[in-house]
């Protein structure tokens, strides 16, 4: 039922954002349109927010199962960018809204979670303090990061796979350079 319940608001979320902007739907609105008490939305959620950030967690995990290795983050990243323009009213009311931060916090989030794998394998046969791989995922992470940020505020105009490909036709065999140069 939990699940079911979180959906549930989901669902509505994004019905609504296809009406108003994120800043103009209240936990009002969205319990109405469910027919649900507050007290049932508040079981789930802090807030708007935090059904937000539930969605994109959601959406995201779909979007990555089994990508988190060198030879295939890029789909990951790639599925990612699909189900965010699957997503559009909500990630473009997200980055116009007060929770903008609360986006690039959230895609940071995620693509660490799949860059990091890539950077310890490729960190095979070299002895690379953990605090070296942790800078080079980090690094990578946020100019990806701001690479899908820019591709929101230019209207996700740009067809994913275009990105996903320059990106990484930049990072080919850069992860294992930057590890070389770390390398105990």
């Amino acid at each position: 039922m939990p699940k079911y319940a979180k959906q549930a608001f989901a669902d509505s979320l994004k019905k609504m954002l296809a009406q108003k902007p994120l800043d103009h739907i209240t936990v009002k609105d969205l319990v109405e349109d469910c027919g649900v008490s507050r007290q049932a939305f508040y079981y789930h959620f802090s807030d708007i927010y935090a059904l937000v950030e539930w969605i994109f967690m959601e959406e995201t995990s779909a979007a990555l199962a089994d990508h988190c290795s060198v030879d295939t983050w890029q789909q990951g990243y790639c599925c990612v960018l699909k189900r965010m323009r699957e997503n559009k009213n909500l990630v473009l009311n997200s980055y116009r809204s007060l929770s903008r931060e609360n986006l690039e916090a959230f895609m940071y989030r995620v693509l660490y979670q799949v860059i990091y794998p890539v950077v310890e394998e490729q960190a095979a046969g070299l002895r690379v303090e953990k605090k070296h791989k942790a800078f080079i995922a980090r690094f990578y992470s946020l100019a990806i990061v701001a690479m899908g940020l820019d591709w929101v505020r230019t209207g996700m105009r740009e067809e994913p796979e275009e990105i996903v490909e320059q990106v990484a036709t930049l990072v080919k065999g850069d992860f294992r350079k930057a590890l070389k140069r770390y390398a105990i």
